[in-house]
């Protein structure tokens, strides 16, 4: 039966799980403790020796066999790696991160999903309120929920990372309050308003980009099945139409980046010369040309296995200062996903993971069939997520990641309960 289990243990866990994401607003720590607490509990619930069989049952399903793939596809390269300890490091935390959101997911199909959808609407809710108030009234009220006492600060900048992840959150927190029904609805559709007018505050052009981007494709997706347009094939359609563009765009830009510097130019590490651009700066600007068009050279140095996980701005080259911007040639890392993929784990790493993804999105589309609202919900988190991640952070950043495994997580055990609900599953 998936009944609200009475048990505390089982309470507490949805609670620090639901509370997690939205707590990455105040600190991107409280937001791992939190998760991490939430895990550790729910450990201790009653049903343990359950929990794992089904885990077992997952590492078996197709999309568990793939993610197994693409972690050892991932391997060869970090071999190479310039940071061997940087790499591994990086690759077993992203292990133990899957791991554990797996064993979230199964938790929540079984106890306490409405728990934890009510926590995470209540934490979304009020963590929005802390950063208006910050950023529209005082700023001391933030800096003292951020950690740093009662203290003027930047609320904008300190916010700003802020932004792409509210673009994954706002539509798992709207799905959260359809599910609920009645007031919660509303708390939902309030806190995509506050959500918005902190993105647009923080200036997040990644998480303005992400939410539009998860919304429109979302909708089209839920449309598409709700009504069974072309008998349920047209969100499909749609998507490999989307994926076939998208293709077509990556494969023109990256044939138009331009060059890296010549070394013979570059003096005590600075590259003073001129800055060419190969296609228009409004649509992306200069120094993520070049940063791009270095990560792309350096790729195609190792193009099957890659240089290693996470270690971009260590190679050699990237630290190359470029006067007309007074950045490196890699400041931090590429700023594409999937550049940053295929110069670090190269084609067969890169290939490894768009099958994950490809099976994932396989996967919201057959819950389509019994749950459009929750199948519209979890392709607008992928797509907000991964949209963002071509214009923010490392792909590798451990909060970044959580984020987007979480809500999947959530919204996929969500999926399996209307499933066996469903008529048609009888």
């Amino acid at each position: 039966m998936h009944v609200v289990n009475k048990n505390g243990w089982a309470f507490a866990a949805a609670i620090f799980c639901g509370i997690g994401v939205p707590l990455a607003a105040l600190s991107q720590t409280l937001f791992g403790v939190s998760i991490a607490l939430g895990i550790l509990l729910l450990l201790v619930v009653p049903g343990r020796l359950e929990l794992f069989l089904h885990f077992g049952g997952g590492v078996r399903s197709p999309l568990g066999l793939a993610a197994i793939v693409t972690f050892l596809a991932w391997l060869p390269g970090t071999a190479e790696s310039p940071d061997l300890g940087r790499s591994l490091a990086t690759w077993g935390r992203m292990v133990g991160m899957v791991v554990a959101v797996v064993l979230i997911h199964y938790f929540l199909r079984r106890v306490a999903l409405e728990i934890y959808l009510g926590a995470m609407i209540i934490a979304s809710l009020v963590c929005a309120l802390i950063a208006l108030l910050g950023l529209y009234a005082a700023s001391p009220i933030y800096g003292l929920f951020h950690g740093k006492g009662w203290v003027e600060v930047n609320a904008a900048q300190l916010l700003k990372y802020y932004g792409s992840a509210l673009a994954c959150l706002v539509p798992a927190v709207v799905w959260a309050g359809v599910r609920l029904r009645g007031l919660w609805l509303y708390a939902g559709l309030l806190h995509l308003a506050a959500a918005l007018a902190i993105i647009l505050a923080v200036d997040s052009s990644a998480g303005l980009f992400g939410l539009v981007a998860g919304i429109v494709v979302g909708a089209t997706v839920y449309a598409c099945q709700r009504w069974q347009i072309l008998r349920g094939r047209a969100a499909a359609l749609f998507l490999f139409l989307l994926a076939v563009l998208l293709a077509v765009a990556g494969a023109w830009i990256l044939t138009r980046l331009p060059a890296p510097p010549n070394p013979d130019q570059i003096i005590n590490g600075v590259y003073a010369g001129p800055v060419e651009t190969s296609f228009p700066t409004s649509l992306v600007d200069p120094h993520r040309q070049h940063i791009w068009g270095f990560a792309l050279e350096k790729a195609l140095e190792a193009p099957y296995f890659g240089h290693g996980i996470d270690v971009s701005n260590r190679l050699p080259g990237a630290s190359v200062l470029v006067a007309e911007f007074n950045q490196t040639l890699i400041p931090s890392h590429p700023h594409s996903w999937l550049l940053e993929i295929f110069l670090e784990t190269g084609a067969f790493g890169l290939l490894a993971l768009l099958t994950v993804l490809a099976l994932l999105l396989q996967r919201w589309l057959r819950i389509g069939m019994t749950s459009p609202s929750t199948a519209a919900a979890g392709v607008a988190v992928f797509v907000a997520f991964w949209s963002s991640s071509m214009l923010n952070f490392s792909i590798w950043a451990a909060w970044w990641q959580g984020i987007f495994l979480v809500l999947s997580a959530i919204l996929l055990a969500s999926a399996r309960r209307d499933a066996q609900a469903s008529p048609l599953s009888r």
